[in-house]
């Protein structure tokens, strides 16, 4: 067929340059999360300022003393106490001032007694990381009473200056408490933001495609197949991006503030349609090119792509006629039981849903409620700091189930323990290198420990704040001879500006937030006169010290072996295919209750879906530790967990197809499927067992029995009947998740018995 020009390249959206960046901040920020933790650290973190410097001079105390004392607990509170609810986000801020103010007067009172004041902070800090697990309220007084015990470390304060600095304190949270009910959360528009977000990354996934299908074709010259492979890593990159986003929206709408049960299942429903459209058109666009399809085929498709990219999801239908049409005229059309036919006739499908659901969310965004702040419903996605949890249930379950158990450990008392003994090993060897600031090597211990959970992590953390800390020391340095002392309102406006782009990427990109603090702190040593360049390179060598005694003593102190971790990892994951598994045939694996006026076709919808979620948080987590810290030429243990990695992602793909593609489980399924399904039900829950217990175990070996005629037979019964394209679908999503994990059954030594599956079945993109 003829080409023209507009199929050669992706068409340029019809978007300002304002809308782009702002999509674009709103991809890198569902709900725009992180910029309002800025913006409130921005407004709380000078007013705090302003109240300290006026109590301070009416009391007669150093002005620079009310400013660092009234700036901390705004802005550390800014930091950590974030709550969908305004009043308790009041009432958290305003509790933390006992805590603060008697860490602060204790830590005056200690001074002379240098012991005690060293002994004191190993108990403060092994106390902040057990708190964790106490509630928020403990986990919020644990903190801040650690930074107000830090601040009397901090600065030469007289005995005399608490009551003073106590109101100081009283005074910056009064005033942090009033920012934050003036920024209040806005739960419906935070959450048209992320649905705009999740749009944006949708929209890079068809851009990506887009340039797939533009990039050539197999057989192409050498300079095409490289243009071919970068455009298929970038499409890669597009749909883990997307995959990611999606699993932070579900989790999100969990505190979104609808209150009606309907709505935000709905809502739920939409994400999870939206993103498996995109993501099958994606998958799709890659398949024709990997496998060679003509250039009439790639330009019909790559013309349909663009149509949507330019006039938006609204068009999906369109564009699926548009591709439909042109397939039909090509030579690849006559064959109509091709891979090929196949490919293109569920990307036209995925088009029109895509329209479904962008119609659906239309009318759906008049209804949502303005206000409230009810938990919708349960989702399986689990956030961490505003992102989908990566290692931290599974080195709980590490934890709770390991060597450790009969301790009653956790694993938030398990760090606790190890920053107790690294602050005891850090602190004698700060104090010969530094006496004056030992604290830097405490906070060195600090921070590589609060929000890491595995070694990888915490040695990344710490190489992020020695990155950080060199460039915000070069820069602090710089400034600090430009500006001196000489100019205070400049310098404030620096600090703020400062701390609220640390913020920022403080959930984000830790480095930055360590630069921006550093650059904070030369200004603040230089307004206390005790700023020289001999400082950072200093205060580098305690972090970091401090951070390799913290990485050591997690690695010997109740240690948790990395394969022990990986293979609970796999356990996880297995257990959530096993759930998917049976609710495909109907089959709820809890207990969970449900609404007395929800229909049965509901909660089988909502539960198939939910259940693929919950496949793809564990896909997410299997990642986070399946991260090696340096990776062999040769592979080396590598090379198995990503065999592993690739028969589970084949699962958690081959479920999200199933739940896309049915909506709900087929209503009084055949005893043959039913069967089928229990089958591999028991043998993954072998293989799980077998797995977590690990190679040298006296566990019998699993047995992993092929379900492929029982498939068949199912198939074969559900001839004649209304919804036998329903059965055989979900025969054919058996089928391929039994093939996938019964290749990982056998390299896990398992015993493998029975035959794949040999009908028809699905065709699969």
């Amino acid at each position: 067929m003829p080409r023209t020009e507009t199929t050669n390249r992706t068409a340029p959206r019809r978007r300002t340059r304002t809308q782009r960046l702002t999509d674009r901040a709103l991809a890198l920020d569902p709900g725009l999360v992180k910029t309002d933790g800025a913006l409130r650290t921005l407004v709380a973190v000078p007013a705090g300022m302003a109240v300290g410097y006026a109590i301070a001079t009416a009391f007669g105390l150093p002005a620079i003393l009310g400013v660092m004392i009234g700036a901390m607990p705004a802005f550390i509170t800014c930091l950590v106490i974030v709550d969908p609810s305004t009043g308790r986000t009041a009432a958290r801020t305003g509790a933390v001032l006992v805590p603060f103010v008697v860490a602060l007067a204790g830590s005056i009172a200690l001074q002379p007694l240098r012991l005690l004041e060293l002994v004191l902070i190993v108990v403060l800090l092994f106390v902040q990381f057990a708190a964790a697990s106490w509630g928020v309220w403990a986990a919020d007084a644990a903190i801040v009473g650690f930074a107000g015990y830090l601040c009397g470390l901090l600065l030469p304060l007289p005995e005399t200056s608490v009551v003073p600095l106590g109101l100081v304190v009283a005074g910056s949270l009064a005033v942090t408490i009033v920012v934050r009910l003036l920024f209040r959360p806005d739960p419906h528009r935070a959450l048209l933001r992320t649905r705009r977000g999740f749009v944006a990354r949708g929209s890079d996934v068809l851009e990506a495609a887009a340039a797939v299908l533009a990039a050539g074709a197999v057989g192409a010259a050498a300079d095409d197949q490289r243009a071919r492979r970068r455009a298929l890593r970038r499409l890669g990159r597009a749909r883990d991006r997307y995959h990611e986003i999606a699993l932070t929206v579900d989790g999100m709408l969990a505190a979104s503030g609808v209150d009606a049960d309907t709505t935000a299942e709905e809502l739920h429903r939409l994400v999870f349609d939206t993103h498996f459209a995109i993501d099958e058109l994606g998958r799709a666009a890659g398949a024709l090119v990997e496998q060679g399809a003509p250039s009439d085929v790639r330009h019909a498709a790559l013309r349909a792509v663009t149509l949507v990219l330019r006039h938006g999801g609204s068009h999906g239908q369109e564009a699926a006629h548009t591709l439909l049409a042109r397939y039909g005229i090509t030579a690849s059309a006559a064959d109509d039981g091709s891979r090929t036919t196949a490919i293109v006739r569920r990307m036209a499908a995925e088009f029109a849903d895509l329209r479904s659901a962008g119609l659906r969310w239309r009318e759906l965004r008049d209804e949502l409620p303005r206000r409230g702040a009810g938990v919708p419903f349960a989702t399986p996605v689990i956030l961490a700091g505003g992102r989908p949890a990566g290692a931290v249930p599974v080195v709980a379950d590490a934890v709770a189930e390991g060597p450790w158990r009969r301790w009653h450990l956790t694993a938030s008392l398990r760090t606790a323990v190890h920053a107790a003994i690294a602050v005891a090993i850090v602190e004698p060897l700060a104090l010969l290198l530094d006496g004056s600031r030992f604290y830097w090597g405490v906070i060195g211990v600090m921070i590589v420990l609060a929000g890491t959970n595995t070694t990888h992590e915490r040695i990344r953390k710490g190489l992020h704040r020695g990155v950080g800390t060199v460039v915000g020391g070069a820069v602090g340095i710089v400034l600090v001879h430009l500006l001196g002392t000489t100019h205070p309102w400049v310098t404030i406006v620096f600090v703020c500006v400062l701390l609220a782009v640390g913020t920022y990427g403080f959930g984000g990109v830790y480095s930055v937030w360590a630069a921006c603090l550093v650059v904070v702190l030369c200004q603040a040593y230089a307004f206390s006169g005790t700023f020289t360049d001999a400082l950072i390179p200093m205060r580098l060598a305690e972090n970091l010290l401090g951070a390799a005694v913290a990485v050591l003593v997690s690695a010997v102190v109740f240690p948790i072996a990395t394969r022990a971790v990986i293979r609970r990892a796999v356990r996880r994951q297995l257990v959530a295919v096993r759930a998917f598994v049976l609710a495909l045939v109907g089959v709820e694996d809890d207990d969970e209750a449900d609404a007395a006026d929800t229909t049965e076709a509901d909660r089988a919808s909502r539960q198939l879906r939910a259940r693929s979620r919950a496949v793809d948080a564990a896909t997410y987590q299997l990642d986070a530790v399946l991260r090696p810290m340096v990776r062999f030429p040769t592979g080396g243990p590598a090379r198995a967990d990503a065999r592993t990695r690739t028969s589970l992602q084949a699962a958690a793909t081959f479920a999200r197809e199933a739940a896309g593609r049915l909506g709900s489980a087929p209503q009084d399924p055949p005893a043959a499927l039913r069967g089928a399904a229990d089958r591999l039900a028991a043998s993954i829950a072998q293989l799980a067992d077998g797995i977590v217990a690990g190679p040298r175990s006296a566990t019998p070996t699993a047995v992993w029995v092929r379900v492929g005629d029982q498939l068949d037979e199912a198939v074969a019964a559900a001839s004649g009947r209304p919804d036998e394209r329903a059965i055989a679908t979900a025969a054919h999503a058996l089928g391929r998740i039994d093939e996938a994990l019964a290749l990982l059954a056998d390299r896990h030594r398992a015993t493998v018995v029975g035959a794949m599956s040999v009908g028809p079945g699905i065709i699969a993109v």
